[in-house]
């Protein structure tokens, strides 16, 4: 981010925790229980654009779509993570039981204003300008703690505002805090709406996002000076983002890709993994599950909730790769429950490996308690840094409706990043018996472990009739809009991804087509 970016050395880190700790006492009184800050109601008078849905269940992805977008030169694009301005939430997502959203900021500015930008497809302009705030105070706010033996950083901070998302339209959004001449800071929100039922969930990757977050100069992979021996093994969503590509690279593609299909029948629900992990409920009942680019850190409690609905005639779709790899936990914080998640990533450093075998922080294909992420998503996570060529291996898979692929057809710039892929060995689910795991693209992808791997794109049935499609390609979604990709091939994979979101949307895949292989490649006999 640069020079300016706000990473305090340990000992900084600590002596701010002291004083946060001294602070939350103060305010503790003598009752000696941890507060939930007071809330500070800002003014949510609007300008400009505004809400256009009496009630949730006016909303129409397509009607929403047809409105103006606001153009892309009239958007923030360039975020702050410093103390001049940055901020987060206080919940994962706007629910019916929780319309108004605790929002946290931290500056150095007087005041600043909240715009909200829906994140689809409006035309090609990408996203709305939904809601403008009055001005808010603003201010500095207790500096941030550091827990020494987990190294998890959070911000015990004041609420700075709510704000009331009734009547907004369902979706994901950018809610851009401002204080002008380019001083912005970004988090993302999700407004879910009131039920999930026949709809097609997308999902924000809001746990693999906390776990690369390193506000703070910690996350779950390096500490300070990037040194991964000083990784924390706890990250709090209660601190700022600084990973803002994460949103717009990882999420927004299929956002915008979901909602540019016109069809007026499509339903479309959004929620968050941290909110599956913790409703059991929340996704059952739904037509399909689909995930973004990258969705790496699973819960338990996010993988039985996921299964669960596919037991029940739920679709899931994977559009990434590298997905269910590392088991976490989430606990809660002073903000509520989940916000803090847990990943020691080595079971003899995790202190509940003996009591909590199942949920003892390693990859998932790791003992004490191992089931690799191939019993959900049908492949394993192969490789990285991968550059390959997305080749065709059934042209019949529906997927590849109305492209004019046929088999060997290869598209340049989709298989990158990381991938998944299947191998011989590798467990599959109980559902993929022999002649019921289709391989419907297999391509040939050089990565750092292996200069003459593959990647695989998987689909099979569960037996309630609900089908699990795993693309194997990270940056499958964002090739889409990468304009150094080549055009054939950013058709090619919008409408590959358009057909596979029109299919889920409608109900159990297995109902309607077949996962039954034409000449699979020889090494998955």
């Amino acid at each position: 981010m640069g020079s300016n970016d706000y990473r305090p050395d340990r000992r900084t880190v600590i002596r701010a925790g002291i004083a946060g700790l001294v602070w939350l006492a103060a305010e503790a009184g003598a009752s000696g229980r941890r507060p939930h800050p007071p809330i500070v109601q800002a003014s949510t008078a609007t300008t400009g654009q505004s809400p256009v849905y009496p009630s949730e269940t006016a909303f129409s992805v397509a009607s929403e779509n047809r409105l103006p977008g606001t153009p892309w030169r009239n958007v923030p694009s360039h975020w702050s993570a410093t103390p001049t301005l940055e901020g987060f939430l206080g919940q994962h997502a706007s629910t019916t039981q929780r319309r108004n959203v605790d929002v946290y900021v931290n500056s150095t500015l007087r005041s600043i204003r909240i715009l909200a930008y829906r994140i689809g497809h409006y035309n090609g302009e990408g996203q709305r300008l939904v809601w403008t705030s009055a001005p808010v105070p603003v201010w500095r706010q207790a500096p941030p703690t550091l827990q020494r033996e987990t190294r998890m950083v959070s911000c015990p901070w004041r609420v700075t505002t709510s704000i009331d998302t009734t009547g907004w339209p369902e979706g994901f959004y950018h809610l851009v805090l401002t204080g002008g001449s380019g001083r912005d800071h970004m988090i993302p929100l999700v407004v879910e709406p009131a039920s999930v039922a026949g709809k097609a969930v997308l999902v924000l990757n809001d746990c693999t996002m906390q776990a690369y977050n390193d506000w703070g100069g910690y996350s779950l992979y390096t500490g300070p000076g990037h040194r991964s021996a000083d990784r924390s093994y706890k990250v709090s969503f209660d601190r700022p983002y600084r990973n803002f590509d994460e949103v717009e690279r990882r999420n927004a593609p299929l956002i915008r890709s979901a909602e540019a299909i016109t069809d007026p029948g499509l339903s479309l629900a959004y929620t968050t993994e941290a909110r599956i992990s913790g409703n059991p409920d929340l996704v059952g009942g739904a037509a399909a599950v689909i995930f973004s680019a990258h969705s790496e850190y699973w819960s338990p409690a996010l993988r039985r909730n996921v299964e669960a609905a596919r037991d029940t005639g739920t679709n899931i779709v994977f559009f990434g790769a590298n997905n269910v790899y590392w088991r976490t936990r989430l606990e809660p914080s002073f903000t509520g429950v989940d916000r803090v998640m847990v990943c020691y990533r080595k079971a003899e450093l995790d202190p509940e490996r003996l009591s909590q075998p199942d949920a003892t922080t390693t990859q998932w294909r790791q003992g004490p308690a191992p089931d690799p992420e191939s019993t959900l998503t049908g492949s394993v996570y192969g490789d990285r840094e991968v550059k390959g060529m997305f080749t065709v291996e059934d042209p019949g898979f529906f997927a590849f409706s109305g492209t004019g692929a046929v088999r060997g057809a290869t598209y340049a710039g989709l298989t990158t990043g990381e991938v998944d892929r299947l191998y011989p060995t590798a467990q599959r689910p109980e559902f993929a018996h022999a002649g019921n795991l289709l391989v419907f693209a297999h391509s040939p992808a050089a990565g750092v472990h292996d200069s003459h791997g593959w990647a695989d794109s998987t689909f099979y049935t569960a037996a309630s009739g609900a089908g699990v499609l795993n693309m194997g390609s990270l940056d499958w979604l964002q090739a889409q809009y990468d304009a150094a990709v080549p055009a054939r091939s950013r058709a090619f994979a919008s409408r590959v991804t358009q057909n596979i979101i029109r299919a889920a949307a409608l109900g159990p895949l297995g109902h309607r087509f077949t996962a039954v292989p034409h000449g699979a490649p020889k090494h998955i006999q």
